[in-house]
């Protein structure tokens, strides 16, 4: 698609990324696209959503099953992989 602009496509990648609803007091929501290696999170708190670049495909797997997966964030993906925070959605 030669008119969009970088930040056109990181919207795109938004709103293709379905996320999974999480039950929990930090996450609201993760997604992860296996063709860019990213993962999304909606946090709980604020609505934030940032995306985490470059993440293995089986870090997305073990984070999504670990029993507390906030710990498994602060553990092994924050400070680990390259980040955004997206703009919020109007």
């Amino acid at each position: 698609m030669s008119g969009l602009t970088k930040a056109g496509k990181e919207r795109e990648i938004i709103i293709r990324m379905r996320r999974i609803q999480w039950g929990n007091p930090m996450i609201k929501s993760a997604g992860y696209d296996a063709q860019q290696q990213m993962l999304e999170i909606e946090f709980a708190s604020d609505g934030q959503i940032w995306q985490f670049e470059n993440v293995p495909e089986d870090i997305w797997y073990r984070f999504r099953s670990y029993l507390r997966p906030e710990f498994f964030f602060h553990n092994f993906i924050m400070g680990c992989y390259p980040e955004r925070q997206m703009q919020e959605n109007a």
